[in-house]
């Protein structure tokens, strides 16, 4: 996974629709983490990696970019997490390395897309699942929604997901996906108590991104009673739309400006060409339409503002009321 394609601390922590799903991925499985020791595999920065240490006993973000490595052991000393350490490593091969109950939770949430050897990472996967050890991952439905991604290797969508779920032991799958609501709060308010009802058709195969979970059981990572709605409660979604309407604006603009000038261009060549083509007796013919046509414009603007001197003439609109004549508007 290039370090391009991570994302950054910055754009984590900023209120928009993609760190509040990154984000909240992590929340989720930080309530499964307490008093584990964890391993965060496709780290990246370690935004995650943190997050996941405020509750567990160790946490080890593994990742093969030193830059993001680097990063996030920074980060993290710069906030006093002491139970955190980075490790630059290929991803199969860590996995490799771990003999059963070592580690108590592998977190991956989406790095497997990524991964050009994905088969046997997920052998390794199972392989631990198989010992005890809790698997949290997740993979972006990129297949179903027609994302184009140079960086990933594999795109997945739901019947893939589920082939993937098929080979960890006891595995589920869970499924995020944006949603839209509505909050009312006074000024002062700073904890929401809210109930969530699920209504209409549910369309898993068209979320945004599964969760594959071995290991841990569903009512205590996803109780019924819970949800984070951050991103639909917020005004997250109102600054985003109004950010994705200014672009679109700027995009129309830009094409429509390269379309005329691209227009422009042809227009020009094809005038080039077909003036080289032409036979004499066509240039000269070509040459007294464009004469005539000019004339008749002069002629027609001739009328036109003799019309308009006439009409707007003291003498003729006196001369035209006493004839009971009225000038339309």
């Amino acid at each position: 996974m290039d370090v391009d394609e991570r994302l950054s601390l910055e754009a984590v922590s900023a209120n928009t629709l993609i760190a509040a799903e990154h984000r909240h991925r992590y929340e989720v499985a930080a309530r499964a983490v307490v008093g584990q020791r964890v391993v965060d595999l496709c780290c990246g920065v370690g935004y995650g990696t943190a997050m996941l240490a405020e509750g567990a006993l160790s946490v080890v973000g593994v990742d093969r970019a030193a830059a993001a490595t680097d990063a996030g052991r920074a980060s993290c000393e710069r906030a006093g997490l002491d139970n955190v350490t980075f490790v630059t490593a290929d991803a199969l091969g860590y996995l490799r390395s771990l003999v059963s109950g070592e580690v108590d939770v592998v977190v991956c949430f989406e790095g497997l897309e990524h991964l050009p050897e994905l088969d046997r990472v997920v052998d390794e996967l199972a392989r631990l699942a198989s010992s005890g050890t809790a698997i949290v991952t997740s993979v972006p439905n990129s297949a179903t929604l027609g994302e184009e991604n140079d960086f990933h290797l594999t795109d997945f969508d739901l019947p893939s997901a589920e082939a993937l779920a098929v080979r960890i032991p006891g595995a589920w799958i869970a499924y995020q996906t944006h949603a839209e609501g509505s909050l009312i709060r006074t000024a002062e308010t700073d904890d929401v108590d809210a109930r969530v009802r699920l209504g209409g058709e549910h369309d898993l195969d068209w979320a945004n991104s599964f969760l594959v979970v071995a290991g841990i059981d569903q009512r205590r990572l996803l109780p019924v009673e819970d949800a984070n709605l951050q991103l639909t409660v917020s005004p997250v979604n109102h600054r985003y739309m109004r950010h994705l309407e200014q672009a679109n604006r700027e995009l129309w603009a830009t094409n429509m400006r390269l379309g005329r000038e691209r227009l422009g261009r042809v227009a020009r060549d094809a005038g080039d060409t077909e003036q080289r083509d032409r036979d004499p007796s066509d240039v000269t013919r070509i040459a007294d339409l464009e004469a005539q046509l000019a004339s008749a414009i002069r002629e027609r603007d001739e009328h036109r503002r003799a019309w308009i001197v006439v009409r707007h003439s003291r003498l003729t609109r006196v001369a035209a009321r006493l004839a009971g004549h009225r000038f339309d508007r």
